[in-house]
């Protein structure tokens, strides 16, 4: 092993690296750590983060995503945001409790959601039931 301290790389970086050449242009580096088993499971802690971010992104905190990089990040009780891509696997407790808690307000919304349309189709029934519709 060469060495690579995990805990402090971003997430993303297991994926891709943007390295500057000396004549100023940018090179992508594909596996910038490497190829191995540990790699590719870092790799998927980073897409797992992030498609798990995109689905359960608010639409408000959803364009703060789409135009500055940052998600939602709970820390001691407190909402914050961060670009996503200086998450590291240290951060990793923090994220899934930031999800878990995304998680369970998409889930109270939905809820919600239903509640509102259930009594919506209750007062139509009622409506309709006043009417006297179902006579012929």
């Amino acid at each position: 092993m060469d060495g690579i301290d995990w805990t402090h790389i971003p997430l993303e970086e297991f994926v891709l690296v943007d390295e500057e050449q000396e004549d100023g242009t940018v090179r992508t580096i594909t596996y910038p750590h490497g190829e191995g088993v540990a790699q590719r499971i870092m790799m998927g802690i980073y897409y797992d983060v992030r498609d798990d971010y995109e689905d359960l992104l608010s639409d408000e905190d959803g364009d703060r995503y789409e135009t500055a990089g940052e998600v939602p990040v709970i820390r001691d009780g407190r909402k914050g945001y961060e670009p996503l891509d200086s998450l590291t696997l240290v951060d990793l407790p923090t994220i899934l409790e930031t999800l878990a808690a995304m998680d369970e307000e998409v889930k109270r919304l939905e809820a919600e959601r239903k509640r509102r349309r259930s009594n919506e189709l209750a007062r139509a029934r009622r409506k309709i039931k006043k009417l006297d519709l179902g006579e012929w």
